[in-house]
């Protein structure tokens, strides 16, 4: 008798040590994202040469040159405002596609610029997947796929986030 109580009681302490440290590893990688995020949200994306690098690719790029000769083929300045910011969502991009930062949670940052600067640059990006004959700004292009498969509004929703209008973002 004495010996089953023993077994029954290591059992439960070795199950219960188990349920902790799934939920401690849970915790850890919940944070580590959240550190990624706010370390490229807070450093990258807030810049003010990506600010300012972001505002000439949404407003003149497409005025000023042709994506026929791709990205590569820009001026030097704009070439490295271009890829300044295509690079950044890149990066962002890979991150979420490696699970390394939540799709939920960036995306819940980013979506509106993830859309416009994609459509903006796929033009250049297909181009210059023409030029090199491989890939160029997979993780973008897929971090904007998951961006329109996933409205913002659905995952505000989730969280019983609400506006100053007492309803949930739409």
């Amino acid at each position: 008798m004495y010996n089953a109580l023993s077994l029954v009681i290591s059992l439960v302490a070795l199950g219960l040590s188990g349920f902790a440290t799934i939920w401690q590893l849970r915790q850890a990688r919940s944070t580590s994202h959240m550190t990624m995020l706010l370390d490229v949200a807070l450093h990258n994306i807030r810049d003010r040469d990506l600010q300012r690098d972001q505002h000439y690719v949404l407003t003149r790029l497409a005025e000023d040159h042709e994506p026929a000769a791709g990205m590569d083929a820009l001026p030097e300045s704009v070439r490295t405002m271009t890829r300044n910011v295509a690079f950044s969502y890149e990066y962002i991009g890979a991150m979420v596609a490696l699970g390394l930062v939540d799709s939920g949670l960036a995306l819940s940052v980013l979506h509106f610029r993830v859309k416009q600067v994609w459509t903006v640059l796929e033009p250049y990006a297909r181009a210059e997947r023409e030029i090199r004959n491989a890939p160029f700004l997979p993780f973008f292009e897929n971090l904007y796929l998951v961006s329109c498969a996933n409205p913002t509004a659905d995952f505000l929703r989730s969280l019983n986030l609400r506006n100053s209008d007492g309803n949930s973002p739409s």
